[in-house]
């Protein structure tokens, strides 16, 4: 286990799915790079990036519907949020030499909104219930923005 976190970043490479066995099963999940990043404001009201903070992240998503969404949805250069369980990774080197890296096990994963442009939903699909019921009317319909 490791410790609960929540980073903001940009994603630096486009999520892989990839399938692996659990408990005898394939399960799918995805896994991206994110640059996780840290600022400071200055006296001019600007953002200073702190050097020393900023670092790459290797993100796992397990959940698998999750993992297809963020497959179809999320791109190089997105600014994100990503809640989960941080842990750093040791490893040996081509040359043996200690190494270690972060990684991050995310419950879930968000847009942040800095660079989007354009949001298409959905439209509502009807539940099992809701089937031959009346429904009131949308109070707004689904709209690109």
């Amino acid at each position: 286990m490791g410790i609960a976190a929540e980073l903001v970043g940009n994603v630096l490479a486009a999520p892989a799915l990839k399938n692996i066995p659990v408990k005898g099963e394939d399960r799918q999940i995805a896994e991206l790079r994110i640059m996780s990043a840290s600022y400071r404001r200055q006296a001019d009201g600007t953002l200073e990036q702190i050097n020393d903070k900023t670092f790459p992240v290797q993100v796992t998503i397990w959940h698998e519907d999750t993992a297809k969404r963020v497959f179809e949805l999320i791109r190089v250069g997105a600014s994100v949020v990503v809640k989960g369980d941080l842990y750093v990774n040791p490893w040996l080197d081509d040359e043996g030499e200690p190494q270690a890296g972060v990684r991050m096990d995310a419950q879930s994963i968000s847009l942040n909104l800095q660079r989007v442009e354009k949001i298409t939903y959905r439209a509502r699909q009807p539940r099992e219930q809701d089937v031959g019921t009346t429904q009131r009317e949308p109070i707004h319909e689904p709209t690109d923005f």
